[in-house]
């Protein structure tokens, strides 16, 4: 971990133990503190106690199941990111679950290959956060531009950085929301560095993850994709915040690829990053050439004034 002053803390939520204790072996090993919990009930009573920094949890569950503690989790802390296990057959409550306050989802086939990854990528923006200590003045309207690398390393703290404002711009009663925007966001930045500059099909993370992986670090080193560069406009305005994430690869045609909003697409990775956009931002398009994706999130409370 970056900071060795803070070991993350995670609750695995599983009424199978051999399935808890799969996912708790996974993380162990990276060095995260794990704690188990065998349902929701349980899972709300280790949160009301414990500091934690992420929930894994699995759908289908006595007592209370996966998608009432997503929702009793998002009321109490909007801000504690939430990792959903699906299984074949649970699409429709995984995305109910999505937008009662889940941060991202695994398929269960897939735990060995996403599990690390995934929470890896959720603590490190929330780490990123923790580490600044610059306070930020309220805004009325702004506009930022970022020219970005093919660095993954930059995503989570620029995800950080946005996430700071629009919380600063629109209250901290919009937590859950502003959280959310950030996972889209980084999302859309991973795709324009993976399948937009580094050119490597999303098609093959679905067929075999380590040759998609081996795939990414090749295209990495070569040209003319080390080379290239993401652009990032984002606009904040008074009730709304436009994000538009620009690649320099030749594109796509999305009128091809599977819907990002149909459930049945939820358990095949090659969509995931492409399907939480669309369930975390209120209108998605893209351009043309399809190297280019705008998304819009609409804020409901007042923004805070000065005082």
């Amino acid at each position: 971990m970056a900071d060795d002053a803070h070991v993350p803390k995670v609750l695995v939520v599983d009424d199978s133990p051999d399935q808890a204790r799969l996912v708790a072996f996974l993380l162990e090993k990276q060095g995260m503190i794990v704690e188990i919990a065998e349902n929701g009930r349980e899972a709300l009573d280790v949160i009301s106690d414990t500091q934690l920094d992420l929930v894994v949890t699995d759908l289908q569950m006595p007592e209370m199941d996966g998608l009432d503690l997503t929702e009793a989790v998002a009321a109490k802390d909007p801000c504690l990111p939430i990792v959903l296990v699906t299984a074949f057959g649970s699409e429709e409550i995984a995305v109910e679950a999505l937008k009662r306050g889940a941060t991202s989802y695994i398929p269960k086939r897939r735990l060995h290959d996403e599990l690390v990854d995934t929470v890896q990528s959720l603590l490190a923006v929330d780490e990123a956060k923790r580490e600044r200590a610059c306070v930020l003045r309220l805004l009325v309207e702004s506009h930022f531009d970022f020219r970005l690398a093919n660095d993954t390393g930059l995503v989570a703290p620029l995800v950080s950085y946005m996430e700071e404002i629009l919380a600063a711009r629109f209250g901290r009663e919009e937590d859950g929301p502003v959280f959310r925007v950030g996972v889209a966001l980084s999302e859309a930045l991973l795709n324009a560095i993976y399948h937009g500059n580094l050119e490597v099909d999303p098609e093959l993370r679905e067929q075999d993850p380590q040759e998609y992986r081996k795939a990414l670090r090749e295209q990495a080193r070569l040209a003319p994709y080390k080379d290239r560069r993401i652009d990032v406009h984002a606009e904040i305005a008074d009730t709304e915040v436009r994000f538009t994430v620009r690649d320099q690869g030749p594109g796509f045609d999305y009128s091809k690829r599977p819907d990002p909003t149909d459930p049945e697409n939820i358990l095949k990775l090659s969509g995931r990053g492409l399907f939480l956009i669309h369930s975390f931002m209120d209108r998605v398009s893209h351009n043309e050439t399809g190297n280019e994706i705008t998304m819009v999130k609409e804020f409901v409370s007042t923004p805070q004034t000065s005082s």
